[in-house]
């Protein structure tokens, strides 16, 4: 009997032990080939295509500034007199930031309504297609006698006015101003930078770009780059633009602060006038700043 017991021992051990053994590394190799298989499959096929453009973000970035009213060459505020009567800081040396300047200390455009250089950078080679703007009304402002007088600010500026030039790598550098309407094509290469004078279309079927009066709003502007229409609102986040303001009204002329800051810093002011037909001689003096 023992003999018996030992013989079919023997051969359970001769016969059962290589097929566990033998199934045991079928499943290790199974398990292996197929993370490989899902290894080479996370990874690409081949080369990427350096023809497809890769998606890295916007292909433009947008700003947008005030400029003169259309037939105008000049863009005047208007102001508290004492900001108008103090002047802009010394770090303020052309009349670009001088606007800027008038419209952080609360200037408002003085013009019937809004006019806007819009500002393309381009990121990459593209062509724009067309451009159109349309303000968005936020909300009116009513000026108060409370924080006036108001007074008509503007500037002069003898020095002249930065070109474009091309940069040690023969891409443009600066900002240039485009030649031609927003609607026509413009082609851009790599870091380049053009304004556009836009016009703004009404945002309904009233006609009226704003609301008369003094409004804040933003800037919708539909974009066509490459054939495709992106869509951008400015000023970026939670600021806005405030137009437009008013320094004559029938028989009254505001006081008119002008700065020249170049080559020397002066101010010229001219007296409010009052009248009751026809306006008289403006009263003016100049003085060194």
């Amino acid at each position: 009997m023992n003999t018996d017991r030992r013989q079919t021992a023997l051969l359970v051990v001769v016969l059962v032990l290589p097929a566990l053994l033998a199934f045991g590394v079928v499943r290790l190799l199974g398990a292996s080939d197929g993370a490989q298989h899902r290894a080479e499959r996370s990874e690409p096929s081949g080369p990427a295509d350096p023809a497809r453009p890769v998606d890295s973000g916007p292909a433009v970035d947008l700003a947008a500034r005030f400029t003169a009213p259309q037939g105008g060459t000049e863009l005047a505020f208007q102001i508290a007199r004492d900001r108008a009567e103090a002047g802009p800081p010394p770090q303020v040396t052309d009349c670009r930031r001088f606007a800027e300047w008038a419209q952080r200390s609360g200037g408002v455009p003085v013009a019937p309504e809004p006019a806007h250089l819009l500002s393309v950078h381009a990121r990459r080679d593209l062509d724009v297609t067309g451009v159109s703007v349309v303000a968005v009304p936020i909300a009116q402002v009513t000026p108060t006698e409370e924080d006036g007088p108001w007074v008509e600010l503007a500037c002069r500026d003898d020095a002249p006015a930065p070109t474009a030039r091309a940069s040690d790598e023969g891409q443009p550098s600066g900002t240039e101003a485009a030649d031609g309407a927003p609607d026509r094509p413009h082609v851009l290469t790599t870091g380049q930078t053009i304004e556009l004078p836009v016009t703004l279309q009404p945002p309904s079927d009233t006609g009226e770009v704003l609301p008369h009066g003094v409004s804040d709003y933003r800037l919708q502007v539909r974009i066509e780059i490459d054939g495709v229409e992106e869509q951008h609102l400015l000023p970026e986040g939670s600021a806005s633009f405030r137009c437009c303001g008013r320094t004559t009204f029938m028989g009254f002329q505001a006081a008119r602060y002008e700065w020249r800051l170049s080559p020397s810093r002066s101010l010229r002011r001219c007296a409010e006038l009052r009248y009751v037909e026809e306006p008289p001689l403006a009263r003016c003096e100049t003085g060194r700043r």
